[in-house]
């Protein structure tokens, strides 16, 4: 399963939102203008996490140069998993490697990619050690 480097920053530059205030969302999806830009995903955290707050904190995936530096508050990287047809075959041989010398493998990868995935992939582990729910 391949991995791609993502910039990821928590701000509060809400310029990165639509411009209608309705049409903001918990996540907000933005493709650029060329085949070749990667697709800027800005998560409304005060939306998605219940934050009561006259500042809107937002954290924005691949579009940092877009930003007001100011209103930056923290900026990380992570490696995201990229979904494509050679990771969809890995994903469908996962019970080759699951188990063998007692090892086993869970993370969001095996599924979509959310965190939740990650939980239930683990679940999954859990039930192959005979844990039940």
């Amino acid at each position: 399963i391949a991995y791609q480097q993502n910039d990821v920053v928590l701000h509060t530059d809400s310029r990165i939102l639509p411009r209608r205030k309705a049409a903001w969302a918990s996540w907000n999806y933005q493709l650029g203008d060329s085949a070749n830009s990667r697709a800027t995903l800005s998560y409304n955290m005060n939306i998605l996490q219940g934050i009561e707050s006259d500042t809107t904190f937002v954290v924005t995936l691949n579009d940092t140069a877009q930003l007001d530096s100011s209103k930056i508050l923290r900026s990380f990287q992570y490696a995201h998993p990229v979904y494509n047809h050679c990771t969809l075959a890995s994903q469908q041989r996962r019970g080759e490697i699951n188990g063998h010398n007692r090892s086993y493998f869970c993370g969001a990868y095996w599924y979509n990619g959310f965190h939740e995935d990650g939980v239930r992939s683990a679940v999954d582990v859990a039930a192959m050690l005979g844990v039940d729910f």
